[in-house]
Formats: structure tokens, C-alpha cells, sequence
């Protein structure tokens, strides 16, 4: 999975470093990176100072190892129209393998920082501290501080003897088999959002949960946390269709074909494990 990264280590321990040439410079739009034309590769500070970047923009993410990860909240045109833009997708296939957890970290940062530009308290303009990871409001008489968001999101596994529930968004254009999946809401505890989100998705009843396992998700600021359960009760679906266009009772052998070898989401990789049939009380085939 994407945080499996060996004995790399990667911090978000608040840093103002003079950055190397081999440090990297993480540039996006949204949701998109900005990548090297010529080698479709993630720009360094090198590359930085060779398209004119100043160091005068540059915000201090997070370190891997001691390699510095940084950013740029306001990415001048001049620089901008030497790049290639491409969708964060790529992210998943970048290597070497730690720097996909570094980059797809660095974009969960970079659209936190964005999406506080300025103060929720006041209204005045907010800027990345000077002291630890966190953006502060300019207004001397408000001072408010805001840290990165991580917003929890669980992932279930609906096991109904030998056959896993499986589903299809209705939201985007290409959606692959998944599993049932949603975000906590105000109040609740994680099993009581693992039940909800297969009600309201299915229309179906679980027990016995059993905790799996979790990580970080930076495409979409999310931690997602997984969980097994048993099916109680009728097995028959009743669509949310504003959210699921299909959802059904695979078989290890029925599974479709996976889209990864190696996946990096906690979700396809819970998948696998049922597909290949380790999971207590499988069957062996």
C-alpha cells in the first residue's frame, strides 16, 4: 500500500530549511501536478532555480529521510507555461516507491493550504506559519490558527460466506469494483459509521466487525480505516443510486481482474486479500 515505504521515513515536523538542489519543489493546480516536459518527472529545487522559481515562494511541506519537500501556493505564469500538467493520478506510479507517499502527501497539504487563504474567524488573509505546520491569520487583532485537516473515512468488506460485497460509484466516469466506503459524520464512532454507510448504500445489515487496518489517503485528505464484517440478515441490495450504479455478491473467482498488481489503496488491497483467499475462515480453493 502507499505508506509502505521500507525504512524510509517520512516526517511533517515543522522545518524552515535551506533547501538542496535534490530537494524536490511539488507544483499543483488543484488537483492536477505540474511536471518536467522533457523526463515527465517530479521537479527538483534545481529545476526550480533553472525555470526561474525564487526561493522567496517556496513553503516547506514535509522531509523524507532528510529530502526536503516544498511548494508554491502562488505559481507564476512564466513558470507555469514551462511545464506539464497532468492529473494526480500519475502520482501512483512515480518512483522510486517512497516518493509516492511523499508527493500524494504533499498534494493533501497543498490543497489544505489553499482552501485556508484566508481566515474562517475574520476574513483576513492567512499565511503559513512561522513555527510549526499551520496557517495563521495576519489580523493583529484575531491571530486565528488553523492545522492540516485529515478528514476519517471508513472502508468495509461485506462477507457473506463465501462471497464479498462489491461496488460501482455512480459518481465518477470510470469507476472501478470497490468496496462500501463514506466519511464519518459529527458524533459518531467509527462502527456506527461502518453500519450506516452499508445501510444507506445497500440497504443491508452487518455484524461482527472486525478492524483491519488503515492509511492515509493525501488525494483525498482522507485517513481511511477498514474494517471486515458478516452479513445479518437478507442478502438482497437496495441501491443508493445517487452514489453506487451497481453493487453485487462476488466469489474469490468471480472478482474482476485487479487494475493494479500491487495496489496502493487500502480498498483494492483488502480486495486482494479476499481474492486470493487469506482471510480466516476462507475456503481454500
Amino acid at each position: 500500500m502507499i505508506q509502505e515505504i521500507g525504512q524510509h521515513m517520512l516526517s511533517t515536523e515543522f522545518a524552515k530549511p535551506k533547501p538542496k538542489a535534490t530537494d524536490f519543489v511539488l507544483l499543483f493546480e488543484r488537483t492536477d501536478v505540474f511536471l518536467l516536459p522533457e523526463t515527465g518527472t517530479l521537479p527538483t529545487y534545481r529545476d526550480w532555480c533553472a525555470l526561474g522559481g525564487s526561493d522567496d515562494l517556496l513553503v516547506h511541506m514535509l522531509e523524507v529521510d532528510g529530502i526536503q519537500f516544498f511548494t508554491v501556493l502562488d505559481l507564476p505564469e512564466a513558470i507555469r507555461s514551462q511545464l506539464k500538467k497532468d492529473i494526480s493520478r500519475c502520482l501512483r506510479a512515480v518512483e522510486p516507491r517512497w516518493l509516492r507517499l511523499a508527493a500524494v502527501t504533499g498534494l493533501h497539504l497543498y490543497q489544505w493550504f489553499q482552501t485556508h487563504r484566508f481566515c474562517g474567524v475574520c476574513g483576513a488573509p492567512m499565511r503559513p506559519d512561522g513555527k510549526e505546520l499551520a496557517m495563521r491569520c495576519t489580523n493583529e487583532n484575531c491571530h486565528s490558527v488553523t492545522y492540516p485537516t485529515v478528514c476519517p473515512a471508513v472502508i468495509v468488506g461485506v462477507r457473506n460466506g463465501d462471497r464479498l460485497l462489491l461496488t460501482r460509484s455512480s459518481v465518477y466516469k470510470n469507476p472501478v469494483y470497490a468496496l462500501v466506503s463514506g466519511y464519518m459524520s459529527v458524533g459518531e464512532t467509527m462502527e456506527e459509521t461502518v453500519h450506516r454507510e452499508v445501510l444507506e448504500e445497500t440497504g443491508l445489515k452487518i455484524k461482527n466487525l472486525q478492524y483491519y487496518g488503515n492509511q492515509p489517503w493525501g488525494f483525498s485528505g482522507a485517513q481511511m480505516i477498514g474494517y471486515w464484517a458478516e452479513l445479518d440478515g437478507s442478502d438482497k441490495i437496495t441501491l443508493q443510486e445517487d452514489e453506487l450504479k451497481e453493487a453485487g455478491w462476488f466469489t474469490p473467482d468471480e472478482i474482476p481482474p485487479a487494475y493494479e498488481e500491487d495496489p496502493l489503496d487500502l480498498t483494492h488491497y483488502m480486495i486482494e486479500q479476499f481474492r486470493a483467499r487469506r482471510l480466516p475462515g476462507q475456503l481454500q480453493a
